[in-house]
């Protein structure tokens, strides 16, 4: 509630553009999530562990792929929708404005972290431990709720409708399928084209 509260009232929060090219960023991402992660898999201690982070293979690669590029096309249309009505929409997380070569494996640690760990950590919160705390109240229940705590989790304002779709997205790509390994290559793919993406449109 903090983060919202200073949105509000104009404070830049979360990460600064110059963040992702510093080793030190990485080295916190990854290592405050690997601890929130420890949490969670102690949180889910005593359950069946492969049942609750649905850690076995999709039903159907083939859905997957149609969920995942359905979430995806969603999501970057209401993106565009957002930057075409409000100004400076898509930098509430941070995503770097500008690019410097210099630092590049400093880029490529955050790269690793945005796009890898972090998803892994998210999606076996939310569509592991939290879908499987919720799905007694029916996965349509289970989708909803998982992706309106991710999309709050996030702090965000203006990007709520783009966050909280690929929410939606990622839930029912863990109901449609029973496994969380599309979502974390969906979550994977989704954070780390915004990063490549920025790179190559980036000035110096």
């Amino acid at each position: 509630m903090p983060t919202y509260a200073l949105r509000l009232g104009g404070t830049p929060v979360g990460l600064r553009p110059d963040d992702f090219f510093k080793y030190s960023t990485a080295i916190f991402v990854v290592s405050s999530d690997a601890v929130l992660l420890l949490l969670v898999i102690l949180i889910a201690r005593g359950l069946r562990f492969r049942e609750t982070f649905a850690l076995r293979s999709p039903s159907s690669w083939r859905r997957a792929i149609v969920i995942g590029f359905a979430t995806l096309v969603l999501a970057y249309t209401i993106s565009f929708l957002e930057e075409s009505l409000v100004s400076g929409a898509g930098r509430e997380q941070g995503v770097p404005e500008f690019w410097d070569p210099t630092r590049l494996g400093a880029w490529f640690a955050n790269l690793f972290a945005i796009a890898v760990f972090v998803p892994i950590f998210e999606e076996s919160l939310c569509r592991g431990l939290g879908y499987a705390l919720f799905e007694p109240l029916g996965k349509a229940a289970a989708v909803l709720i998982t992706a309106v705590a991710f999309t709050l989790a996030h702090g965000v304002i203006v990007d709520i409708p783009v966050i909280l779709s690929i929410g939606i997205g990622l839930g029912y790509l863990r109901a449609s399928t029973g496994s969380i390994y599309p979502c974390i290559a969906l979550h994977g793919f989704f954070n780390g084209l915004g990063l490549v993406v920025a790179a190559l449109v980036a000035r110096g």
